[in-house]
């Protein structure tokens, strides 16, 4: 008999089908010879390896060999009627683990089939589940999309329907498991959970199904109920839940009689019963649910050892014998008891019933009188108990006596009369509650306070806990001792949960649900104030951190793609931090982790780990965003002693980082804020010099490297403000790119540039090429295609004449839709060249991608191009990958006539450098033309040679 199961060998469910088939065959059909093997579907769901499977047991069973095929769950039974139709012909096919509905699509037509199908048991579940807390009115519904997962549905649904659902059912969404998670610490106590299948969490989370129970079992607040035994155990509160085993003896059974019988005829498919009913009595515990409510389960873990239970006999009968003669006892002495007590209390009552006649006597009057005010009083004091939404109670210090109106039994679920005593009432408060509400009640005992007033939790009889507000003012006697004491108890849960929600608003941030400014504030006061105790030896540092370029990619993708970076960067940085931080968003793209540790040598390390787990791309909406941070450290006490201190410093030690190099740490120093300041000011000059027109652009000369003639101008933008005087560039770009005053800048150089070179046209001049520098910023816009366009347009410069200068700082974040942009301006006929290559990634895949014509060699290449070979051939390097593209050279900074032929010779196309002019403003032009013009006639031209053949020669 083949036995053909479609999960691996140790997967629970499959092993326990294998062992109940096992246990079934061995009683009822010894003599059979079982060949058992194992299609490992889930972990390896592999069609070739279902035929080389195919093909081993061909080999090893022959045609005639095998007298059934025994298979368990959907691969396998696939898999079994292939083989069986290709191989042994009509045998017998004994199936289980399969959903009816599969089971009959898949032997639909097929004669010699049968088998036992896998029906869970929904309706018994719930009715466990209801049996064990009879408050329970809603049933969460919560599975994976997995095909058994999706298949329970029809289950479900079919019980729905019968109306064996009497619960309120709702189904549960399938988000990201964290965020499940905090979904179910919000469930209410009204609820429980129907767990079907859960292998994984539909967003690339995959674990054992026991481990994702355990985690959703920690953080629920309601229990949950299952359909699998497997589970058990491992946090299901428990169920009617379908046996392996059981289920596999089922199978057994069913094959041994086709064995028997010598064919399937008259033997149907059908669900046995293979669930068993149990329950975790921990987990029955922890929700206060009910073991004597339900029935006799037939499985119970996790239940504490009892003596009762292990000698109930034996303690019965002695117990029964102790009683009988303690009765006996009891019997004999108590009526001797009683009959002295009579007589003694008959001579002390006929003395009392004279000198109780002659008071009754006495106060007949008096008494009737009283009585009609009593009785009026007695109703409306009853009235006002029962009117009343709140427990109205009193106590009599005297007898140790309480009495509470009826609403006892509305928000406890519990007798009055059971809560008579002081010790009974204190008996379901909260353990942690007890002490705060006795001291509480001593000081007003003592007259320290007016009223008595606390809050404090009472549990429910269902096992939960409410808020009651409990008040109340005693009155004492002439000695200050109290006689009775009354008030009221206010069901205050529904104002405590808002509050909670409200506190968990005003101290967590709505997107990243890490901790705000407020309740960072919070912590870091008290780990200061928990130091000073201490002498100030233990310090923290505050690592304050600022996304790099995320403006730049929430204007381009969208606020929705910018959320979720969002919240994947700060998930991220979660993890890296570690154990013993605190991390929390500030705002926008600013976020702050809080390191305990000493002389700032864990801030530090944690920085480190920051700078190596932001390397790694973001993954959002199909687009990898490379992000860098820019960080920066301020200690106590050395940086600051407070919060808002540390904090600003912290900040202003970032800043310094990002002026330096954007994704770079920097720790504070004093003279940091001096640069801040200097850092405010000169933005705001660069916004009033935007509105003023201050900037300038000049113009430096390209020539040709063979014949040295003008190809064209680069454009370059220059500042000289009334207040700051000459400003580098290499200052105030950075500053620009940072607050987007780039894109206005940006434009007013393209425009301005543009324009100049249609009036170098109207001079006479020649057709030459104009490059502009664009921004990652600007490149980052959307409109900016349409934009230059429009540039071009409006001043008549035709395309080809234009070339636009990149760096290769675009590929960080916003790659792809660069790329998409530049390819539209190459269409339009716009020149691309790719600027200061080799000082950034030098990708060559990014190189390969990029629609550009030019490749500008950095000054860092060409400093030494006539001195050392070293340079000389790393020179002749790029200009063969660039010729391989079909793309010409541009050197740049060229300051030496030495340079001019070695760059020649290894195939620069274009030099440029202050070798041939320093930039020039627009009415230098047409001078430096025609004074270059009369130069290069007497220059020599340098021989263009093959590159190989001058990396030979050096």
């Amino acid at each position: 008999m083949l036995i053909i199961h479609s999960y691996h060998d140790g997967y629970e469910w499959t092993d326990g089908q294998a062992a109940g088939i096992a246990e079934a065959l061995a009683a009822l059909a010894p003599d059979i010879e079982p060949e058992v093997h194992y299609l490992d579907w889930k972990r390896h769901p592999d069609a070739t390896g279902l035929d080389q499977l195919a093909a081993l047991i061909r080999h090893r069973h022959g045609k005639g060999s095998v007298k059934a095929i025994v298979t368990t769950d959907d691969a396998a039974l696939g898999f079994g009627l292939r083989l069986r139709d290709t191989e042994y012909g009509a045998i017998p096919l004994i199936h289980g683990g399969v959903l009816p509905a599969a089971g009959r699509d898949l032997i639909a037509g097929r004669p010699e089939t049968v088998g036992v199908t896998e029906v869970k048991d929904i309706p018994g579940t719930v009715a466990l589940a209801m049996a064990a807390g009879p408050h329970l009115r809603r049933i969460h519904y919560l599975r994976d999309t997995t095909e058994s997962g999706i298949g329970l549905d029809a289950e479900l649904m079919a019980a729905v329907e019968a109306g064996q659902m009497p619960l309120e059912l709702h189904t549960l969404p399938n988000p990201p498991f964290e965020q499940l998670l905090r979904l179910l610490e919000t469930l209410p106590s009204d609820s429980a959970i129907l767990l079907g299948t859960y292998a994984d969490d539909g967003h690339g989370l995959t674990m054992p199904p026991t481990r994702f129970l355990e985690r959703m079992s920690e953080r629920s607040a309601v229990p949950i109920f299952g359909l699998q035994e497997y589970l058990l155990g491992h946090g299901l509160a428990g169920g009617s839940l379908l046996s392996a085993r059981a289920h596999g003896r089922a199978v057994g059974e069913l094959a041994a009689a086709v064995l028997k019988n010598g064919r399937v005829e008259g033997l149907l498919s059908h669900p046995r019963q293979s669930s068993v009913r149990a329950i975790d009595h921990a987990q029955f515990q922890r929700f206060g649910l009910s073991v004597d409510l339900t029935p006799p389960p037939d499985v119970v873990v996790n239940k504490p050892f009892s003596v009762f239970d292990a000698y109930r006999t034996l303690i019965i009968g002695v117990g029964g014998v102790i009683l009988i003669l303690a009765g006996m006892v009891i019997a004999l002495a108590s009526a001797l008891s009683r009959r002295w007590r009579a007589e003694a209390e008959l001579r002390i009552s006929n003395r009392a019933l004279i000198d109780s006649r002659r008071t009754l006597e006495a106060n007949l009057a008096e008494l009737t009188e009283s009585r009609e005010k009593l009785r009026d009083s007695e109703r409306s004091l009853r009235l006002i108990a029962e009117a009343s939404r709140d427990i109205i109670w009193n106590r009599d210090f005297k007898t140790g006596r309480r009495v509470m109106s009826g609403r006892v039994q509305e928000l406890l679920g519990v007798d009055p009369k059971a809560l008579a005593t002081v010790d009974a009432w204190y008996a379901r408060m909260h353990p942690a509650d007890i002490d705060r509400c006795k001291d509480l009640l001593r000081r007003h005992l003592k007259g320290e306070t007016a009223e008595f007033r606390a809050e404090y939790r009472m549990r429910h009889r269902d096992g939960y806990y409410i808020w009651i507000y409990a008040t109340g003012k005693a009155l004492f006697d002439e000695q200050g001792q109290p006689t009775i004491m009354a008030g009221s108890y206010t069901d205050i849960t529904a104002e405590k949960v808002q509050q909670a929600r409200l506190d968990h608003l005003a101290h967590y941030d709505q997107l990243t649900g890490l901790p705000n400014r407020l309740k960072l504030s919070e912590h870091v006061d008290q780990l200061i104030r928990g130091d000073r105790p201490a002498g100030g030896s233990q310090s923290l540092s505050l690592l304050f951190l600022d996304m790099d370029n995320f403006k730049f990619i929430n204007d381009s993708f969208g606020h929705r793609a910018g959320d979720d970076l969002l919240v994947d960067f700060g998930q991220r940085i979660l993890r890296i931090a570690g154990e013993g931080t605190f991390v929390s968003r500030l705002g926008g793209d600013e976020f702050v982790i809080v390191v305990p540790g000493t002389a700032g040598t864990d801030a530090m390390e944690v920085a480190r780990r920051l700078e190596q787990g932001l390397a790694m791309p973001f993954l959002v909406e199909g687009q990898n965003f490379f992000i860098s941070a820019s960080i920066g450290i301020a200690r106590h006490p050395w940086d600051g002693r407070s919060f808002d201190e540390l904090l600003q410093n912290a900040d202003t030690a970032m800043y310094w980082a990002k002026d330096n190099a954007r994704g770079r740490v920097g720790a504070f120093t004093p003279d940091m804020n001096r640069k801040v300041v200097d850092r405010v000011r000169l933005l705001t000059r660069i916004r009033h010099t935007l509105d003023d027109g201050a900037f300038t652009l000049v113009y430096q000369p390209q020539a040709s490297a063979l014949d040295r003639s003008v190809r064209g101008f680069e454009a370059l933008v220059r500042w000289t403000d009334s207040e700051l005087g000459t400003v580098s560039p290499a200052r105030f770009i950075p500053a620009c790119e940072e607050s987007g005053l780039i894109v206005p800048l940006g434009m007013w150089v393209l425009e301005t540039a543009c324009a100049e070179a249609v009036r170098m046209k109207q001079r006479g001049l020649p057709d030459l090429t104009i490059s502009v520098n664009v921004s990652v910023v600007q490149l980052a816009q959307p409109d900016f295609v349409s934009r230059v366009l429009e540039v071009l347009e409006r001043t008549g410069l035709p395309a080809g004449r234009l070339e636009l200068e990149i760096t290769e700082s675009l590929m960080m974040g916003c790659f792809e839709a660069s790329v998409d942009k530049l390819n539209e301006l190459c269409g339009a006929g716009v020149r691309l060249a790719l600027d200061d290559f080799g000082t950034g990634y030098s990708s060559l895949t990014y190189l390969r991608r990029l629609p550009i014509h030019t490749l500008k060699l950095d000054k860092g290449f060409i400093d030494d191009v006539h001195r050392r070979s070293d340079a000389r051939s790393m020179v002749a390097s790029i200009v063969r990958i660039a010729r391989d593209l079909k793309l010409s050279v541009v050197a740049e900074g060229v300051e030496e006539e030495e340079q001019w032929d070695p760059l020649a010779r290894l195939g620069c196309d274009t030099i440029q450098g202050w070798l041939v002019s320093r930039p020039l403003p627009p009415e230098r032009i047409a001078p430096f033309l025609a004074d270059w013009d009369r130069k290069r006639a007497g220059m020599p031209v340098p021989a263009r040679d093959v590159v190989v053949d001058m990396m030979s020669r050096a």
